[in-house]
C-alpha cells in the first residue's frame, strides 16, 4: 500500500509540472541516455586501435595498409555512436515531441524512451570495432589476402549494425509517430509501455557484440584462406542471423507494446 502511495504521489507531482516544462525535462534525460551508446564505438575502436599498432609490429612493410584497414572499421564502429548523436540533437534542437498534442506525462516518457533504447548502439559499436581489429591483424599476417579479408569485415560489420538500426527505428517512432500518446485514459499503464518500448530494445547490445565478433573471426579466418571466402562468409552470414534472433524478439515486443498493446484491454 506504501508502494502504491509512493507511486501515485511521485505522478502527482510529476503532473504538478507544465507540460512543456515536463517534456523538456525528459527530453534532457533522453539525450543523456541517448550518448550512453558511445561506451561501445570507445572500446570497438580502442581494440581495432591496439590490433592496428600489434599488425605493424608484426608486418612493418604492411604498416601503411593496416592502418587504412584500421581507420576504415573504426569509421564503421563509430556509427552506433553517430545515430545516437542524431537522435540526442534532434531531442535538444528539433524536438517534435514539445509541440505534441496528448497526455504530458505519456509524451515526457517518450522523449527518456527514445534515448533509452539508443543504449543498443553499445552491442554494435565493441562487435564492429572488434572485426577492425582482425581485419588489421588478417592483413599483418597474410598481406596477399588483405582485400577478400577486408571485404569479409565490411559485410560482417554491416549485418553487426542491424540493432542500432532497429533501436533507430524505435526512437524515432517514439519521437514522431507513438500511438500511445492519445485515445487513452489509463496513464499509468500507457507511460509504462511507452518506457517499455524503449528499454526491451537494450537487448540489442547482445546481437551486437555476437554479430561483430563472428564479423571478426570470418575476416581472420578469409585472411588465412582467402580462397574459401565465399564458403567463409555463408557460414558466418549463417551465424549472425542466428544471432540477431533476440533482437528481433525486442523490435516485437517494443512494437506490440506501442502497437497493439493487450494491457491497455484489460483496464
Amino acid at each position: 500500500m506504501e508502494n502504491t502511495n509512493f507511486i501515485v504521489t511521485f505522478l502527482n507531482w510529476l503532473l504538478s509540472f507544465d507540460k512543456k516544462a515536463l517534456i523538456l525535462g525528459a527530453s534532457a534525460i533522453g539525450a543523456g541516455f541517448a550518448m550512453i551508446a558511445g561506451i561501445g564505438p570507445g572500446i570497438g575502436q580502442g581494440y581495432a586501435a591496439g590490433k592496428g599498432a600489434e599488425a605493424t609490429s608484426v608486418n612493418p612493410k604492411g604498416s601503411k595498409h593496416s592502418t587504412m584497414i584500421m581507420l576504415l572499421g573504426a569509421g564503421i564502429a563509430e556509427t552506433s555512436g553517430i545515430l545516437s548523436l542524431v537522435i540526442a540533437l534532434i531531442l535538444l534542437f528539433g524536438n517534435p515531441l514539445i509541440k505534441q498534442d496528448g497526455d504530458g506525462l505519456i509524451i515526457a516518457v517518450s522523449a527518456i524512451s527514445a534515448g533509452i533504447a539508443m543504449i543498443a548502439g553499445i552491442g554494435p559499436g565493441i562487435g564492429q570495432g572488434y572485426a577492425a581489429g582482425k581485419g588489421c591483424e588478417a592483413a599483418s599476417i597474410n598481406p596477399d589476402g588483405s582485400r577478400p579479408s577486408t571485404l569479409v569485415m565490411l559485410l560482417g560489420s554491416a549485418v553487426a549494425q542491424t540493432s542500432g538500426i532497429f533501436s533507430l527505428v524505435i526512437a524515432l517512432i517514439l519521437m514522431y509517430a507513438n500511438p500511445l500518446v492519445t485515445g487513452h485514459q489509463a496513464t499509468i499503464v500507457v507511460a509504462a509501455s511507452t518506457l517499455g518500448a524503449g528499454i526491451a530494445m537494450i537487448a540489442g547490445i547482445g546481437p551486437g557484440v555476437g554479430q561483430g565478433y563472428a564479423a571478426g573471426k570470418g575476416t581472420e579466418a578469409t585472411g588465412r584462406r582467402p580462397k574459401y571466402q565465399s564458403n567463409i562468409i555463408k557460414t558466418m552470414i549463417l551465424g549472425q542471423a542466428v544471432a540477431q534472433t533476440t533482437g528481433i524478439y525486442a523490435l516485437v515486443i517494443s512494437l506490440v507494446l506501442m502497437f497493439a498493446n493487450p494491457l491497455v484491454k484489460l483496464l
